[in-house]
């Protein structure tokens, strides 16, 4: 495969060339080795007499994300620089997670990292609307204790102006690296429990009560979910800040990711630490990666 960075497709197909790396198109390779998707997008854009089918999944997942890269920095090609940069480049796998669209409240955190601490890298790339920032911002204020906006140097002037002093600003360089335009400050202060409470699972709020108070409620389970969230809100706010993070960076298997993190393909480290608790899928996925292009274009 000679590089795409060189070929002149046509821009049209640049959103669906994008899509290669959703959990849509990746789902459907790992479950039935083969993506129509992937094949028409690759005959229709006219890719498919560029490519070695020789070379394999992995190596051309790589390549068409250095194509992104250059021609078309999407959501996902920021997800995936935060992953490689600093997940992986500043901070460690053994300590840190990074948790994928995290509910909070009506919205949805693009990428969340947690180690002593957490902050949230809300994503505007130069295709999006800065429309509903403010809701967003106003969120993530309430739940993480970091909240910063990575942005493209084009649109840094407008971040500027539009968020408030305490959230930090990030920029993907042309050199593709993360540039820290303003640091965010500390809102531990601002942290409210009620709203974080929403962002919590069953299991995961309930384990928070039996570690703080040492039982959880004997309550009818029409009653469990209000009178959990009373004792979760009682929980002085340095504490139950500390046990949401421990908790929540369960949803990740991190022992299991930080053995299997250099096998993965760096084009892809976003989308498999988002299904990062699920080890039977990523052992497939890093089988697949290694097999000949040729198996997944008919």
């Amino acid at each position: 495969m000679n590089s795409l960075i060189n070929f002149d497709i046509d821009k049209r197909y640049l959103s669906s060339i994008g899509r290669f790396f959703s959990p849509v198109v990746l789902s459907d390779i790992e479950k039935k080795e083969y993506s129509s998707y992937l094949s028409e997008v690759c005959k229709n854009s006219g890719l498919i007499k560029y490519l070695d089918l020789t070379i394999t999944l992995g190596n051309f997942l790589n390549n068409i994300f250095r194509f992104l890269l250059n021609n078309y920095r999407n959501e996902y090609v920021y997800k995936n620089i935060i992953a490689n940069k600093i997940l992986l480049g500043r901070h460690s796998i053994k300590t840190s997670q990074m948790l994928t669209e995290f509910r909070v409240g009506k919205n949805k955190a693009d990428v969340v990292i947690l180690n002593g601490t957490s902050t949230i890298y809300e994503i505007k790339s130069e295709y999006d609307s800065f429309k509903r920032l403010d809701d967003q911002i106003n969120s993530y204020i309430k739940a993480f204790e970091y909240v910063n906006l990575v942005t493209s140097p084009s649109q840094v002037d407008i971040a500027k102006k539009h968020l408030p002093k305490e959230v930090g600003i990030l920029a993907l360089t042309k050199e593709d690296t993360i540039s820290i335009i303003r640091k965010p400050e500390s809102n531990l202060s601002n942290l409210n429990l009620d709203f974080l409470f929403g962002s919590l699972r069953k299991g995961e709020y309930l384990s928070i009560i039996n570690k703080f108070y040492g039982c959880i409620p004997d309550v009818p389970n029409t009653k469990i979910y209000e009178v959990s969230k009373k004792l979760y809100c009682d929980i002085p706010l340095f504490n139950a800040y500390k046990l949401t993070i421990d908790v929540l960076k369960k949803r990740n298997d991190s022992e299991y990711l930080k053995n299997t993190i250099d096998k993965i393909p760096f084009s892809v480290v976003a989308y498999i630490l988002s299904i990062g608790n699920q080890q039977a899928k990523i052992r497939n996925y890093i089988s697949l990666f290694d097999q000949k292009l040729s198996c997944y274009l008919i």
